[in-house]
């Protein structure tokens, strides 16, 4: 279906009608609304943004309520909805939830209250473990850690950044304080990095010795405990035991919601909805008694639209072509699997703009036919056409996903085709096989057409062949493209010349490598000379003089020269990414064969393939994509345009079942 026909609008309708009108537009889906330009200063514009906020503050509040019902209890859902996540809903569900989201929030807020008692009983027992990491090498003692003297005696408790005795600690203190004598020393823990003591000293000594233990490295600790360190210990257990059957007490008291979920993460979509909703209406004015409202509707759907809305409401809706050189118009793509499934890839890139063809028909062939080559394994094209499938017809997932699985499937089936003309299968795993497992002297050849490794020369020519077919067929659509703006002397003269000048310097080209007849050779100097000719000569058209004109051409001869060579031998990576696939596959299974073991080859097999086809599946995405946008795009496509994103009910767990909508 390619480019879609988009029709603008002007809608003008009572105040009264507008919030009726915004949730029927949203039910709808199909507009695009863009911000009505108050040119005379006379409307007044909605401000919405404390709303907007109102609506993400709630929509958080479920979803923390909903993550709680996920950690709290199993929710049981089906193999399909682990990886759809969406639920299919009557509109007349979805209405009731909203005029009960009241209800449902407060049962998210009560579910969020739980929460917090649960998350504030983990962080005191996250405290109440490192109080006992923190006392258990004083466990020993058997005095509570702050005790300081006796009636006689100073107590130092501490501790040293290393591994000592009680000795070594006295033998330190004795340097330290060679005269002072009626000191003791009791090691209660000692690790590598720290040792726990006590020293004992006599009250008229205290000074001395505290100062000579501070010399020596010695340190208090920071938080004693203020009654034995075992007790203190056995304090904190207490504390966990407690806050730990509290927090399960309020872990059921949540699973007792698990019946609301779908009710939650349906209030949850409702709330984003209703954000989108108020934020669109920003982009809307009124007057004293009416709400004006712009955009762009579909041109298949625009009549029935204005018939629809006209009939409803108090409203009259205006359609007209919209200016596509002075409108910032967006761009409605529509394309059937094959080529949906390369849509992300060219508006990742850039989405096509009003003035581009849609390149996506076209390039969805090349492309599927460039990664199919690169990556050329049929073991691996059929692990991704079961993806394909499973997910497409199995799973049955939506949207951007389901586009994600064409994609998958499309690309799978090259890669199956290529690699049975190239003899891929695992690598050489069924050659392996038979050699090492079924006493072959030599494993059959799989090739339908011919082995890469064996006759790389002509895998590279073919290469050369299809990069140049691929870049003609991008010439041909800038043909097309500038036949359609009406500028037929720039199509023709901008891509003529230049299919001449590359044929020619195609057959040229390839004598240097493999020699071609000399009629042949003949009829490509020729045409290399004649598409050069014509360059000079209509290239530099636009200039004002005939010096201009020449220099113009003759530059552009000079880029057509460097800049097709350079395009051409680009595609040489057809052929590296297809070895490096093969080889690497190949050396996987010799390997696995060397071990002996079946089993062991298997095991082998299974990791070497999942990491080889890993890595080169990302490699060969990759350099296909560069080929679309550096080799292809550069000659015709322009980009730069805005998606068409149609105002509606965005359910993110959630699709609405019906089509039509009353209110």
């Amino acid at each position: 279906m390619a480019k879609i026909k988009l029709m603008h609008f002007s809608l003008i309708a009572m105040l009264e009608d507008s919030k009726r009108l915004m949730d029927y537009l949203q039910r709808l889906g199909i507009t695009e609304l863009s911000n009505v330009e108050d040119v005379e200063n006379t409307l007044t514009k909605y401000q919405t943004a404390a709303l907007v906020q109102t609506f993400a503050r709630k929509q958080k509040t479920v979803n923390d309520a909903v993550a709680s019902l996920e950690r709290s209890c199993k929710i049981k859902r089906s193999f399909v909805q682990q990886f759809t996540d969406t639920t299919d809903i009557s509109y007349a569900d979805y209405r009731h939830l909203c005029d009960n989201a009241d209800n449902v929030m407060l049962m998210s807020e009560h579910i969020g209250d739980l929460q917090a008692e649960i998350n504030a009983a983990k962080q005191d027992i996250l405290r109440q473990r490192t109080k006992i990491d923190y006392y258990r090498p004083w466990e020993a003692l058997d005095l509570p850690m702050n005790t300081r003297r006796t009636a006689s005696a100073e107590i130092f408790i501490g501790l040293f950044k290393s591994q000592l005795q009680a000795e070594d600690i006295l033998a330190r203190l004795a340097v330290e304080l060679p005269e002072t004598e009626g000191i003791s020393a009791e090691v209660v823990s000692s690790e590598k990095l720290q040792t726990c003591a006590v020293i004992v000293c006599h009250h008229t000594d205290a000074a001395d010795v505290e100062r000579a233990l501070k010399a020596i490295g010695f340190i208090r600790p920071d938080n004693p405990a203020k009654t034995l360190p075992r007790l203190a210990i056995e304090q904190c257990e207490q504390a966990i035991r407690a806050h730990e059957e509290r927090i399960s007490a309020l872990i059921a008291a949540i699973a007792k919601y698990a019946e609301h979920y779908d009710s939650m993460r349906m209030l949850a979509d409702y709330y984003a909805a209703q954000s989108d909703k108020y934020r669109s209406m920003e982009k809307a004015a009124t007057s004293s008694r009416t709400v004006i409202l712009e955009g762009y509707v579909p041109a298949r759907d625009a009549e029935q639209l204005r018939f629809d809305i006209e009939n409803r409401f108090t409203a009259q809706m205006e359609l007209e072509e919209p200016d596509l050189e002075n409108e910032d118009v967006p761009v409605l793509i529509e394309n059937h699997a094959f080529a949906g499934g390369v849509e992300s890839i060219t508006n990742m890139y850039s989405p096509p703009s009003n003035r581009d063809l849609d390149p996506n028909p076209v390039m969805a062939f090349f492309y599927y036919l460039l990664f199919g080559m690169m990556l050329s394994d049929a073991g691996y094209g059929l692990l991704m056409v079961i993806f394909g499938l499973v997910a497409k017809y199995k799973i049955k997932v939506q949207g951007n996903t389901r586009k994600t699985a064409s994609f998958a499937l499309y690309c799978g089936i090259s890669t199956t085709i290529w690699g049975a003309l190239f003899g891929g299968f695992f690598g050489d795993l069924i050659p392996t096989i038979c050699t090492n497992f079924l006493g072959w002297d030599t494993g059959p050849s799989l090739a339908l057409w011919f082995e890469p490794t064996a006759d790389s020369i002509k895998l590279m020519l073919f290469s050369f062949l299809i990069g140049i077919i691929h870049l003609f067929t991008g010439l041909f659509i800038r043909f097309v493209t500038l036949c359609k703006q009406k500028d037929y002397v720039g199509a023709v003269c901008d891509t003529v010349p230049v299919y001449l000048f590359v044929t020619g310097l195609a057959i040229v080209g390839k004598d240097f490598i493999e020699p071609v007849s000399a009629s042949v050779k003949s009829v490509g100097t020729k045409l290399l000379l004649i598409g050069a000719l014509l360059i000079i000569l209509t290239a530099g058209r636009s200039a004002k003089n005939i010096f201009g004109k020449l220099g113009g051409g003759v530059y552009a001869l000079y880029n057509n020269t460097t800049g097709y060579l350079g395009d051409i031998l680009s595609y040489s990576r057809l052929l590296a990414l297809n070895l490096v696939t093969g080889v690497i596959a190949s050396v996987v299974n010799m390997l696995a064969a060397m071990m002996g073991n079946i089993v062991v080859f298997v095991i082998i097999c299974l990791a070497g393939h999942a990491l080889n086809i890993a890595i080169n599946l990302i490699g060969t995405y990759v350099h296909t994509c560069r080929l679309q946008y550096v080799e292809y795009f550069s000659k015709f496509y322009e980009g730069g345009g805005k998606v068409f994103t149609p105002f509606k009910i965005d359910l993110k767990h959630f699709k609405i079942k019906e089509e039509n909508y009353n209110d």
